[in-house]
């Protein structure tokens, strides 16, 4: 498992914490990352959540795995340069794992994303 995948190098994905089931990471807003309306572009906020979901499943099974569905809610637009989220595991199966993120501005939810993986 590499450290720092291209991905978040290029839009600024930055790890956090470990927690007992899950990760914390974050993500500085740049000028780059808002939309023509001038809002957090929602491709921000799925890579941040995509991001923290498979890092915490890799950190759960410790074997390699794909994404096989993601969905993501986005509850509000980012009102603050910084955005930071919180994944947890919710089943661990055989073949199949459930994961659940939060993103936060300050103390302020602004989405939630929901993950399954398969192992490989």
């Amino acid at each position: 498992m590499r450290e720092a995948p291209e991905l978040w190098g290029f839009i600024g994905v930055q790890f956090v914490d470990l927690h007992i089931d899950g990760v914390t990471m974050c993500i500085e807003i740049r000028d780059d990352h808002f939309d023509a309306e001038r809002g957090v572009h929602e491709a921000v906020n799925l890579a941040l959540a995509g991001s923290v979901l498979g890092k915490g499943v890799l950190k759960r099974i410790r074997e390699p795995c794909t994404t096989a569905e993601i969905k993501i809610n986005l509850l509000k637009p980012a009102a603050t340069r910084v955005l930071t989220a919180h994944s947890r595991i919710v089943r661990a199966g055989a073949r199949l794992v459930v994961a659940w993120a939060e993103v936060h501005v300050g103390d302020g939810q602004i989405a939630e994303a929901f993950s399954t993986f398969a192992t490989l």
